[in-house]
């Protein structure tokens, strides 16, 4: 199985500027060390950020970091969207595609599969920071999707999350959010235990359209003052997840 973390986990390192353009990633064995996994888990995630064209490797110098700006979310930015506008648009996607997606996952999902997902949501409920628990957040997402057994469906919401970076970077976190998060999310955990399609494709709409709604909500309320949206599956799952 691609370690989904490690991928977020190194995602997060070259979105946050810590590994910038055109810097050499650490080596494999330094990264495995630092992130607590196998050398092949790294290996697995730096295949899955070249295939989203975050790094690349190149002879004589190693894996470097590429411009996220030149993926397809660079070009979006430059759109002049701002970035809960992308936000908002990201969700519309997300509840276009993902309600299929995780009906899929109900009729694929392994044991083994089950019991990560139980494992993603004992560590959101653990009172994890705020990046923590975005970081769960979308790795709950991405292992659904990744659990069709379908790369390129894996590969399109790789991309759909990148785009919807920056407005998850933007967002606040309360309380409420994080309980409303835990509770769809276990809904969606229990249709796909129970194999059950058509009940996680509707727990999985009835949590993407109360995230857009609240995401809707908060704009209008914060608009005025200037202020931030709520994170939590809004900023994962744009990216988020």
């Amino acid at each position: 199985m691609l370690g989904v973390g490690e991928t977020v986990g190194l995602e997060r390192l070259i979105l946050s500027g810590e590994l910038p353009p055109g810097s050499r990633v650490p080596p494999e064995r330094e990264l495995a060390e630092s992130l607590g996994v196998s050398r092949g888990s790294v290996r697995e995630a730096l295949r899955a950020l070249a295939s989203r064209g975050l790094v690349a490797r190149r002879p004589g110098s190693g894996t470097v970091v590429l411009d996220p700006g030149a993926t397809p979310r660079g070009d979006i930015l430059a759109s002049g969207l701002d970035a809960t506008a992308e936000l908002l648009q990201v969700m519309e996607v997300r509840a276009c595609i993902e309600p299929s997606v995780t009906a899929r996952a109900a009729r694929r999902a392994t044991p083994a599969d089950i019991v990560q997902l139980h494992a993603l949501l004992d560590a959101m409920r653990r009172e994890p920071t705020r990046r923590e628990f975005t970081d769960l957040d979308r790795t709950f997402h991405r292992a659904i999707a990744q659990y069709t057994r379908n790369p390129l469906l894996l590969r399109l919401l790789d991309r759909v999350y990148e785009i919807g970076e920056p407005g998850r970077r933007e967002t606040s976190l309360s309380a409420a959010r994080r309980r409303a998060t835990i509770e769809e999310h276990q809904a969606i955990l229990r249709a796909i235990e129970a194999r059950d399609p058509e009940a996680a494709r509707a727990a999985s709409e009835t949590h993407l359209d109360s995230v857009l709604h609240r995401i809707e909500e908060q704009r209008r309320r914060t608009e005025a003052r200037g202020g931030g949206v709520e994170a939590g599956d809004g900023g994962v799952e744009a990216g988020g997840r």
